[in-house]
């Protein structure tokens, strides 16, 4: 009698069941369950004898609405349930970072854009939309979310990530990872985390080029948001990185993968490569002699999945058979997948229930959410006086207004390279069957030289809002809305700016909408491949915001962009600048509720805008300190956490723990009063500095962060427990210590703007907490009495004395007015860099900095000081 095949049997647990499945299969299908095919490069639909373990893009690269894609789905997966010898299901993958890339399916803003809401609870509601979508038509795995921190705005990708901060990179990819595995508790589905590990870091900012990294920054800076997603948000898939790290390519380091990933951060689910990134372990890190040896090291490594359309189960058969594979090696991960199978129900479960699936995915529930997201991703950059008030918001006495500028109604022009719209139309243009892989020259003659401004829409889904449809449904019929194109995204074109200029000349207001063009490898200004030396606006697009400026007409410029730019120029000539990053479908009713007042903006910045390219890569911590350019800055125009509102906030009250332990916590209490008149969002941020460490330590890290909601004329209390892991650093020998010693706190609406400061000393003795160190902090916020908002008069105390300009830094700091505008005036420079000047006066400060500290700062104190005595 046969004996029952107990890996068909659900109440065994999930490992056993792995053990008798194993134990049945031939050579061929284990082979199999390691193929990754993508796309309709080769047919997914069509799979060979003994199935495949996975399939990508084989919904998205059909174009079908999703009551007819849920059919292809179950077909497919039919003819593996059904028509292979054992019935292992496929899992079938799809990119969802900015919404299931598929037809019809909601286009979300794009990942930065989403952090600049600085609100993880609102992308865990997206991350469950987009989950509760991919359930339904049986797609079962989402490539997505990238946990990169992104180190230099020339790298094109940085608009995929959460931007350069660790922790606030940490705390939206868990909350993405827990709203999309959490969304439906029947059909359970796998986040996968990319890239592992320092991708972002590459050499220049070059889109697959090594990182030179040593272990510190990398588990310090780079892994935490890994580790967060993984240990806090389980995340079950992980994608490793294309690049080499000081010399070891991560897709075929078993260190990596399995040593860090695996057993240092207690990684428990599975690993699929990066597109061709196995068959590059031989092409481009030169690392494996050929295909057979790169596979033998990956899967060795740690891989257990091979996403690539030219690598077949025939390979790893022969790789076996002539003992360059270890069948070991193989089974190790042929077992990695058929766990995360049985795990995810898909041997009970393979089908979607076709009656479930809804004519569309983009409801009217779901274009909210995304426009909620468009609105809280907002950023208001700047916003000077024209005549007696700000610019923003609009004018309800407005009659004409001029938007301007080539993306004003460009749908591409607004959408983030991994949308459904945007790569779809580009494989589509390309005829090579949906790979992003592909590149200019090798469609050349086919597509083109692949120009940004050639981009067009080729594939039918949601429509999309632009910015001049939005500004002209806000303003209504009484005001008339004049449009000019003016120039393309990239092309020196200038013939449009003369009907452009006509058009600002003619109106009260001028919105000038610019900034890139999304894409892969081609046809954009910004996306994967699309990597940049300047990071300036591209083609003409200065050129015409300085024509339109010129006008006289007061001007709002509107980026609608991928990185961030260097925008020294503009902030010194353009009164109102506003950013929405690519603020997906609903970006253009977003922005126009922003601009009329409808919405007060709340979005910051998760990544700075610089002075220069030429000093990225620059974290924020560095910006805010000492120059090292004879003829440039290290500064930010406009630096990590800014952004603006239309009301004020009042920070004030500040009280710390005077110490803690170094395995305890630190706990600070502060108050945020809003002292405008009108409701509005702030985005409270505590930083954190350890003054003295066995390595050299940041000089401020956000520790701890919240979004905070008040009523004009009231005031909350904000508590936050920073735990004293947080200041853990790496020792190459000892591991994860926290060190003993001074814990410098700032609080403030920026990484330069903090009002607040204070110190809290860690006692006792070195602490080493292992893996299980504490990640985050927690935030409790308390509303207070309306009339707790009434700010704190800030006076001289009458026994401390005046100070001038013979004072020295030291009696300036500690003064109880002086002190304050002095840290004003430096814009957010971390006064430590003024240590060895403490002895200085003020006089002296500005003669020996080499202008630095120019003349006209210590004439702005003197008045200021002046103002109050």
């Amino acid at each position: 009698m046969e004996s029952p095949e107990a890996y068909r049997d659900p109440s065994l647990p999930a490992e056993e069941r792995v053990r008798d499945l194993l134990s049945r299969m031939t050579l061929e299908e284990k082979a199999a369950q390691t193929a990754a095919p993508f796309g309709s490069a080769v047919d997914v639909h069509t799979p060979p004898e003994a199935g495949w373990g996975n399939a990508t893009a084989g919904l998205s690269t059909l174009g079908l609405p999703p009551r007819e894609a849920v059919h292809k789905a179950n077909e497919l997966q039919r003819k593996h349930v059904e028509e292979t010898r054992l019935g292992i299901p496929v899992l079938l993958s799809e990119e969802a970072l900015i919404g299931f890339k598929i037809r019809d399916a909601t286009t979300f803003p794009d990942a930065i854009a989403q952090a600049a809401t600085w609100d993880p609870e609102l992308i865990e509601e997206m991350a469950e939309a987009i989950g509760t979508q991919m359930a339904r038509l049986g797609v079962r795995q989402a490539l997505s979310p990238l946990a990169d921190v992104a180190r230099d705005p020339r790298w094109g990708r940085v608009e995929e990530t959460y931007g350069e901060e660790p922790y606030l990179v940490g705390s939206m990819a868990t909350a993405f990872v827990r709203g999309l595995q959490n969304a439906d508790a029947d059909v359970p589905v796998i986040a996968t985390l990319k890239h592992f590990l320092g991708y972002s870091a590459s050499d220049g900012g070059r889109n697959t080029e090594p990182a030179q990294l040593g272990p510190r920054e990398l588990r310090e800076i780079h892994g935490v948001p890994f580790e967060m997603a993984i240990r806090l948000g389980g995340a079950r898939g992980v994608m490793p990185s294309y690049n080499a790290i000081d010399g070891v390519p991560v897709s075929g380091s078993k260190a990596y993968l399995t040593g860090l990933l695996r057993e240092e951060f207690g990684f428990d689910g599975l690993v699929i490569s990066d597109l061709a990134a196995v068959g590059q372990l031989h092409t481009k890190h030169g690392v494996a002699e050929d295909d057979a040896h790169a596979l033998a090291q990956a899967l060795r490594a740690g891989v257990d999945l091979n996403l690539d359309n030219k690598a077949t189960a025939d390979q790893v058969v022969e790789a076996v058979r002539s003992g360059v594979l270890d069948e070991a090696d193989l089974d190790r991960a042929v077992s990695s997948v058929l766990l995360a199978k049985f795990r995810l129900g898909l041997f009970e479960n393979p089908y979607a229930d076709a009656e479930r699936v809804p004519e569309t995915f983009d409801s009217d529930r779901e274009r909210a959410l995304a426009r909620k997201i468009a609105e809280k991703s907002v950023i208001l950059l700047r916003n000077e006086a024209v005549g007696d008030a700000p610019l923003l918001p609009l004018s309800p006495s407005l009659r004409t207004i001029a938007v301007i500028g080539p993306n004003a109604d460009r749908p591409l022009g607004q959408l983030g390279n991994y949308s459904y719209q945007v790569l779809d139309s580009m494989t589509t243009r390309f005829h090579l069957a949906a790979d992003p892989q592909a590149r200019p020259e090798d469609i050349e003659d086919l597509a083109g030289k692949g120009s940004p401004d050639d981009a067009r829409l080729l594939v039918e889904s949601v429509p999309v809002v632009t910015f001049l449809e939005g500004v002209r449904r806000r303003a209504g019929d009484g005001v008339s809305v004049l449009h000019e194109p003016g120039c393309p995204v990239a092309t020196e074109d200038r013939s449009g700016f003369e009907a452009a200029v006509r058009a600002a000349s003619a109106a009260e207001v001028a919105v000038i909408v610019v900034g890139d063009q999304s894409g892969i490898n081609g046809y954009g200004t910004v996306g994967e491949g699309l990597d940049s030396t300047e990071c300036a606006l591209p083609g003409v697009q200065r050129e015409l915001v300085e024509a339109v400026v010129a006008t006289g007409t007061p001007t709002v410029v509107v980026l609608s962009h991928g990185r961030p730019y260097v925008l020294g120029w503009m902030a010194d000539s353009v009164p109102a600048i506003v950013s929405s990053f690519f603020g997906g479908e609903e970006a253009g009713n977003a922005v126009a509720s922003v601009l009329f007042g409808d919405v007060n903006p709340a979005g910051r910045l998760p990544i700075a805008m610089l002075r220069s390219a030429g000093a990225a890569p620059l974290p924020y911590w560095r910006t805010l300190q000492h120059p090292t350019y004879v003829d440039g800055s290290i500064g930010a125009v406009f630096p990590f956490g800014h952004g603006l509102s239309y009301t004020s906030f009042d920070y004030r009250d500040l009280e710390i723990s005077a110490e803690a332990p170094t395995d305890g916590v630190v706990r600070l209490s502060f108050t945020v009063a809003n002292v405008g008149d009108r409701a509005g969002d702030e985005v409270v941020q505590v930083y954190g500095r350890d003054v003295i460490g066995r390595t050299a330590r940041r000089a401020r890290t956000l520790v701890a962060f919240h979004r905070v909601h008040l009523e004009p004329g009231t005031a909350a209390r904000v508590t936050a427990d920073v735990p004293a892991d947080m200041f853990a650093l790496w020792d190459v020998d000892e591991g994860w210590v926290v060190e003993p010693g001074v814990i410098k706190f700032f609080v403030g609406g920026s990484s330069a703007a903090t009002k607040l400061r204070g110190e809290a000393t860690l006692t006792g003795t070195d602490h080493f907490p292992g893996p299980d160190r504490a990640l985050t902090s927690t935030v409790t916020v308390t509303a207070g009495a309306a009339a707790s908002a009434a700010p704190v008069p800030q006076a001289v105390r009458p026994s401390a004395p005046p100070v001038t300009q013979d004072n020295t830094v030291r009696e300036w700091l500690d003064h109880p007015v002086g002190g304050g505008l002095f840290r004003e005036a430096l814009g957010g420079l971390d006064e430590d860099v003024l240590a060895p000047a403490l002895d200085l006066t003020l006089r002296q400060l500005v003669a020996y900095s080499g202008g630095q500290f120019p003349q006209s700062l210590l004439d702005d104190l003197l008045t200021k000081i002046g103002d109050h005595s």
